[in-house]
């Protein structure tokens, strides 16, 4: 039988019905991987069609490159309701703006996608949004820039396009569910659930320790630096080899220094340290070190900026920057992941109402007839069985994905090199990071970084060294319908475990790999964490305070954005399988996903020669936008004015002097006097209590939030509300507090049901399923191929 080479959701109809930017992106995802997108449009344009950046190429409405960016594939119909109406009822999916849900009705057939800031419910409710305003109720903000300035938004849209790629993912579980079982349901996204899914641990390290992040300090396992040299600047992460960090810095001196003898002791002076890499990094370049340092296998990056990010080659070796069909003036991205199966990102986007007269092009194909009886109720991805391979955070969290929706995921792991997510393996114990401060005698079993990632899964540790622990693993992957891992490239290969050994063993497995820039290009073999993908991406270069001095989002911004392709990678590939029979292999390259993020910036740069620089938290298309201190110490609003109907509003509520300037009632006047209009807007903030100014600006009309910490996140009335926070109950650290995910189903919900594993937990369980006795496994744990403990060691810095 010949297999069907096709997109994985070609035949599938959406109809676009919103007018934002997170459900443009999830538009744009479906129109990639194959589906036809039509996008119904206002005859003005959607306002997403005035939206900065502006192309000086293109005339107005087609000339937003960030409209270009979210609608790429896709076609634009200018319509009445009763042809809105036809074209719902010849469609798979429907994206449509919370509000206008009601209005829409039963589309029988159809999965309907809400999009909204805040939701329906809950007491944000009626909220107006926005991405500083997003980023301010998250706790992301709070932990971003310097300790003793105002802290930063970030860049861009970036929880947009994070409520964009959930949505995505809910739409393509809804789609899994009909193609199984014929269950057609409603789903929802909101960009705050989605912004507050990206923190680290946020909640979950203030029930665990009562404690939480702040600017300016990373607390991660290993030791960070920021460094600046002749031409440029780098973010490293050492977790080993001092001697060679002291060759490569030209300070041969420090390599026998006590404050620097072992791992412990190097953590404990890290500033120190740091200081000494500091001053010798004044006489060296860029280029200096980054070569030496990545030989070395650091985890190193040049925080650049988009146009350097394109002036090197890994991009454009694999294709990530296309010229649009007709139109080789423009560019386009390439995909968020790569398929087996052919996708569609280098369509261009469409010009207002282009296809009004044919808005459907392809065939619809119908769903299969359902081959599994799904209830109410039941769990999307019961019975799916996954194999998890992965470390640390981008990884488990896109199979954490996974098993909130109800697969059954096995960890695989290592007793003697532990998922630093575990925490630290060496002889330095205890942390902000272990419950209640406490390592007690299972330390790895109380880390709140592990437990936030890695609840509703089975733990099973193997000697990936052993032939019989191959084996095993190999007897796993059998059984299993997909297998996921984020290590270097080629690693699960070089064990016998990579796609064509898998595949050979079970024709319909899929696997999702996670390299941090691929399994090709010159930058292939760079290891990659979250700070340093971030600078690698060009984000880093467009955040900070205007001063040179680039600024890095948070503890960590990259992982998640790796992690939630990762799921949607998945879920793409599952319906491809239920509707065309086979498995396939998807590389997700953490940071050309992380490209997308910032698609409007690069492409700016690509198609105009032109790059934006940061400045704060000031842009080109809000002010004003910034963060504005408060009563008592680190205390902030953000308030954000996008247009001029809210900059009359809060010239009426503050009743600021030289807010009646009638030279400041547009924003080109806002944008000219935005320093003085900053001062004063602080000068009147600055006596009052933030949650209390924020809830009274937002009620006239005025997009504010406090600038949360991760303790004020925690109490958060809105995420409790609607159940974003929840208590899970575990055996070594008891009942504690976890921020859940935002994929929210109408009828086959899914959601967080038990605490992350103890080390080893289900080791009698998984591998007595493949009909091994006690006396088989306690031969296993004898011969150190299976380990019910880890085995630590300790280790020289």
């Amino acid at each position: 039988m010949t297999k069907l080479v096709r997109p994985a959701l070609a035949g599938i109809r959406v109809v676009d019905l919103t007018m934002s930017i997170a459900g443009q992106y999830c538009g744009r995802l479906l129109a990639d991987y194959g589906a036809e997108v039509v996008l119904v449009e206002p005859e003005t344009g959607s306002p997403t069609r005035g939206l900065w950046p502006k192309t000086s190429k293109r005339q107005a409405p087609e000339n937003s490159l960030l409209f270009r960016h979210i609608n790429t594939g896709k076609r634009s119909v200018i319509v009445g309701s009763d042809e809105v109406r036809k074209l719902c009822a010849d469609a798979d999916i429907i994206l449509v703006e919370a509000p206008d849900r009601q209005a829409l009705g039963e589309i029988p057939g159809a999965i309907v996608c809400s999009v909204s800031d805040f939701g329906t419910t809950g007491p944000y409710r009626d909220w107006l949004g926005g991405e500083m305003i997003q980023h301010a109720l998250s706790g992301v903000m709070h932990t971003t820039g310097a300790f003793d300035r105002e802290p930063l938004y970030g860049v861009g849209q970036r929880s947009a396009y994070a409520a964009g790629v959930t949505a995505f993912t809910t739409v393509l579980t809804a789609l899994y569910v009909r193609e199984r079982s014929g269950l057609v349901q409603d789903v929802e996204t909101t960009v705050s659930e989605a912004c507050a899914a990206m923190g680290q641990q946020v909640v979950t390290q203030y029930s665990f320790t009562q404690t939480y992040a702040v600017r300016g300090k990373y607390e991660g396992g290993g030791m960070m630096a920021q460094i600046q040299l002749k031409d440029g600047w780098i973010i490293m992460w050492v977790q080993r080899n001092w001697p060679a960090i002291c060759e490569i810095f030209d300070m041969r001196e420090a390599v026998n220094d006590p404050r620097f003898a072992d791992f412990v002791t190097l953590q404990r002076h890290w500033l120190e340290a740091v200081a000494i890499i500091e001053e010798k990094s004044k006489k060296k370049t860029v280029a200096d070190v980054f070569d030496p340092l990545q030989e070395a296998k650091f985890c190193v990056a040049a925080i650049s900026t988009p146009a350097e990010v394109l002036s090197g080659n890994q991009f454009s070796v694999r294709d990530m920057l296309r010229k649009p069909a007709g139109e080789p003036d423009m560019t386009a991205l390439g995909p968020v992941f790569r398929t087996t199966t052919p996708h569609r990102a280098d369509r261009p986007a469409p010009k207002l109402g282009e296809h009004s007269d044919t808005p459907w092009t392809a065939d619809r194909i119908a769903p299969a007839k359902p081959a599994t009886a799904l209830l109410p109720g039941s769990l999307p991805l019961a019975g799916l069985r996954v194999l998890d391979f992965t470390l640390a955070w981008a990884g488990p969290m896109a199979t954490r994905g996974l098993s909130f929706l109800g697969a059954d995921v096995i960890k695989i792991e290592n007793a003697i090199a532990l998922d630093p997510w575990r925490g630290p393996s060496r002889a330095n114990p205890g942390s902000l990071w272990h419950a209640d401060g406490k390592p007690n005698d299972n330390p790895w079993d109380r880390y709140s970084l592990f437990l936030s990632q890695n609840h509703d899964k089975k733990s099973l540790s193997l000697n990936l060294k052993s032939e019989r622990g191959l084996q095993i693993a190999r007897d796993l992957a059998a059984t299993c319908d997909v297998v996921v891992a984020n290590f270097s490239p080629r690693v699960l290969e070089r064990l016998g475990l990579g796609y064509a050994d898998l595949k050979a063993l079970n024709p319909r497995i899929i696997m999702v790999e996670m390299p941090a820039f691929g399994n090709t290009g010159p930058w292939s073999a760079h290891v990659g964490v979250g700070k340093t993908m971030e600078a690698a991406s060009g984000m880093g270069g467009l955040i900070g305070y205007g001063d040179g001095v680039p600024v890095l989002t948070g503890p960590a911004y990259l992982d998640p954005i790796g992690g939630l392709h990762g799921t949607a990678a998945v879920l793409t590939a599952l319906v491809q399988r239920e509707r065309d029979g086979f498995g396939q292999y998807v590389e997700v390259a953490q940071v050309e996903a992380a490209l997308h993020w910032i698609g409007e910036f690069i492409l700016q740069t690509a198609v105009d020669g032109v790059e934006t620089k940061p400045e704060g938290n000031a842009v080109p298309w809000a002010s004003p936008h910034d963060a504005f201190p408060t009563a008592g110490d680190d205390q902030w609003i953000a308030i954000a004015i996008y247009d001029d109907a809210q900059w009359q509003k809060l010239r009426d509520v503050t009743g600021i002097a030289l807010f009646n300037d009638p030279a400041l009632a547009t924003l080109e006047g806002r944008l000219a006097a935005r320093r003085a209009i900053t001062a004063a807007l602080a000068d009147w903030t600055r006596t009052r209590e933030k949650h209390d100014l924020a809830a009274r600006l937002q009620a006239a009309g005025i997009p504010a939030a406090p600038v949360m910490s991760g303790g004020e996140v925690y109490r958060d009335p809105h995420l409790r509300d609607r159940g974003f926070i929840q208590v899970l109950d575990h055996p070594e650290v008891g009942p504690r507090e976890y921020s859940s995910l935002a994929y929210r189903l109408s009828l086959t919900p899914g959601g967080m049901r038990t605490a992350g594993p103890l080390f080893g937990q289900h080791t009698s369980e998984i591998l007595g399923d493949l009909g091994l006795t006690d006396t088989d496994i306690a031969a296993l744990v004898r011969d150190e191929v299976v380990f019910l403990h880890p085995k630590l060691a300790g280790a020289s810095a």
